[in-house]
Parts: structure tokens; C-alpha cells; sequence
């Protein structure tokens, strides 16, 4: 069980991780006319403990009970009711600021770890502060992070906030005075900084909801690319389907005439392997002389058997080996007499040669 609790945090760590990245990236693809539109809307008032500062030129304090009666925070209620952003800067005396070290596995969720330890590294509890933070350094050959934590404690807070409440006032950020230049452009940075609490954060639903959105229009814009992905490659289909049927024709045709080739082909090699027999025969009949006579002819390949009967078959060798044709010729077995005819019985074999040209 303490093995699936691991891993099931490990893998939430890592979505917290990918949303950060996510949201930091999307704020850094906010084009820069949009960014200052965005700014231009947003009110600064500095905390000094004492009184509120608006941050422009010629401003002067105002103390808490008369914020409300303000000409300049009654204009922001008025003209800029329901599009003000109030950032709120606390200098660094009224806050608590050190940096901790921690084990770098800490860092997919940073927030929980510090509010569980905050009592451990600080005089107060998470109950009693509210906190803010930022990564400084990250000693990957150690495997730590250096965090750098402010802490404003609750009674400072909950003062601030009820004078500002008291004049009609919701701060979206409570922010370190001193770690504003970077998040003037990170808005995630802005997020781990705040030391407003949560709970009270009003644009807590509008961080999430936005990229939730261009989340949202990235599937939507995915699923119609694959529609019509799809919808071109039937288009594709039905316009191939008559061009693969004709290559399939195409393609038996060829195989049909390969066959015939290679039928061809076996002929010609075989026609080609051993002579006529026509023009064999017609070469014998020339070359053996009339007191002779063949009683049996065998031609297999290139080999050639005769057997007969002649008055001189002596001289059959000669007459043979004068024909381009033959070749090799010799007797296979004795010259005996017939007794009845009076004649020779021979038995001859030869090569038949197989490059001669009729």
C-alpha cells in the first residue's frame, strides 16, 4: 500500500510539474500588446504598516481609515469597478525572509512540504502565517534546491486586509516588494510568491480556468484535424479503389505473360539442348550406304545408338565421323555374322553434336 501511495504522489508531483511548465509557457506566448492591456488594468498600492502607498507619481500615504474616502481608490471602485487587479507590495519589514535547503524530490510539490514545515524553519505555523517562495538554485550533482521563503504573519495579514476590505478593496496579490522584477512577466512566479491565502485568492478559478481552456481548444482542434484526415483519406480511397483494380489487372496480366516466356523459354532451351530429329535422320540416310539397313535407333539427349546390319561395317565408323553431326562414334559390341542374310550385325553408338547449323 505504501508503494502505490508512492507512486501515485510521484505521479501527481510530476502532473503538478507539467501544469507549471504549461501555464509558464502559455503566459510566456501572451503577445506583449495583450501583456500591457493586461497590466494597464492592474492597481499597486504599497504596505508600509502603517498606511497604503498608491505606486504613481505624487502619491502619499493614506492611512487605513481613510482609504476609503481616497480620491484616487475612488476612482478604482468607480471607473474601473470589475476590471481592477490590486497588487499589494509589503517591503521586506513586515515580512519574515531566509533561504532553506531542501531535497530537490521536494520540489513537485514545494507548497505542501513548506506549509507541513513551515514550524521547523520559521517561528510560526501555517496557521499563523501565510507564506510565499521561489526557487533560487537547484545543486543537481546534491540533489537540493535552494528555496527562498517570505512568511507574513496573520495578524499583520488579516489587519491589512480588513482596512482594505473596509474600503471596498480584494487584492489579488499580496507580493514580496523586493521579488517583483521577475514577476512582473512570470505569472506562475507570481502564484508561488503570493502570500494571500488561497482560500481568499478571487482569481483562484480564472488562473485554472484559462489554460484550461486553450487545453480545451488544442483537443478540439486536434479531433477536427483528424476528421478531416480521415475524411480526405476515404476521398483518397474511393479515387485509388478503380486505379487498384486496374493495377491488379495489370499485374495478372504481366504474371500470365511471364508464364508464357518461361514456357517459351524452356522450349527454345530445350529445341536448343538436342537436333532435330528430322534433320538427323535425313543425315543418316545420306551418310549410310545402301547394302545398309537399321533395325533400331535410339536418341536420348545428345547420345545415339545403332544397331543393323551391313555388308562392310567396318567402314560404317568412317563414314559417320565424316558427318559434322556425329562424333565419338565406335562399335559397342563385336561385329558378328548373320548366318541367314550373310550380312554384318552392328551395334554403333557417337555423340550427336549439338551447335551444328542446319
Amino acid at each position: 500500500m505504501k508503494m502505490i501511495n508512492g507512486g501515485i504522489a510521484s505521479w501527481v508531483g510530476q502532473l503538478r510539474l507539467f501544469w507549471n511548465w504549461w501555464v509558464t509557457e502559455l503566459d510566456a506566448a501572451i503577445p506583449e500588446r495583450w501583456r500591457q492591456q493586461w497590466q494597464a488594468r492592474e492597481r499597486r498600492l504599497i504596505w508600509s504598516g502603517t498606511g497604503f502607498v498608491p505606486v504613481q507619481a505624487g502619491a502619499v500615504p493614506i492611512a487605513p481609515e481613510q482609504l476609503a474616502t481616497d480620491p484616487v481608490v475612488r476612482t478604482w471602485r468607480t471607473r474601473d469597478r470589475g476590471q481592477i487587479r490590486l497588487l499589494v507590495l509589503l517591503p521586506s519589514a513586515q515580512l519574515l525572509h531566509k533561504v532553506i535547503q531542501l531535497p530537490a524530490a521536494a520540489e513537485p510539490r514545494l507548497a505542501d512540504v513548506l506549509a507541513f514545515e513551515l514550524d521547523r524553519h520559521t517561528p510560526f505555523s501555517a496557521e499563523d502565517a501565510s507564506f510565499g517562495y521561489r526557487v533560487v538554485r537547484r545543486d543537481r550533482a546534491e540533489r537540493r534546491i535552494d528555496v527562498e521563503l517570505f512568511v507574513l504573519p496573520a495578524a499583520r495579514r488579516d489587519a491589512m486586509l480588513k482596512a482594505l476590505a473596509d474600503a471596498g478593496l480584494s487584492p489579488q496579490w499580496l507580493l514580496p516588494e523586493t521579488a517583483l522584477a521577475e514577476p512582473e512577466r512570470d505569472l506562475h512566479l507570481r502564484q508561488t510568491l503570493n502570500l494571500l491565502p488561497e482560500r481568499v485568492r478571487p482569481h483562484r478559478r480564472a488562473r485554472w480556468r484559462w489554460p484550461l481552456l486553450v487545453l480545451g481548444a488544442m483537443a478540439l482542434l486536434l479531433l477536427a484535424l483528424f476528421q478531416w484526415q480521415q475524411h480526405h483519406r476515404d476521398q483518397l480511397q474511393a479515387r485509388l479503389q478503380p486505379l487498384q483494380q486496374q493495377a491488379e489487372q495489370a499485374r495478372a496480366v504481366q504474371v500470365a505473360a511471364d508464364r508464357l516466356e518461361q514456357g517459351w523459354r524452356f522450349l527454345s532451351q530445350r529445341r536448343q539442348a538436342q537436333p532435330a530429329r528430322l534433320l538427323l535422320l535425313d543425315e543418316l540416310t545420306r551418310r549410310l550406304p545402301d547394302h545398309t539397313w537399321v533395325s533400331r535407333l535410339e536418341l536420348e539427349g545428345s547420345d545415339l545408338q545403332l544397331q543393323g546390319e551391313s555388308s562392310q561395317a567396318s567402314e560404317l565408323i568412317g563414314l559417320l565421323e565424316a558427318s559434322p553431326w556425329l562424333q565419338a562414334v565406335s562399335f559397342t559390341s563385336p561385329v558378328t555374322v548373320n548366318p541367314r542374310s550373310g550380312k554384318e550385325r552392328f551395334s554403333l553408338q557417337a555423340q550427336v553434336r549439338l551447335e551444328v547449323t542446319p
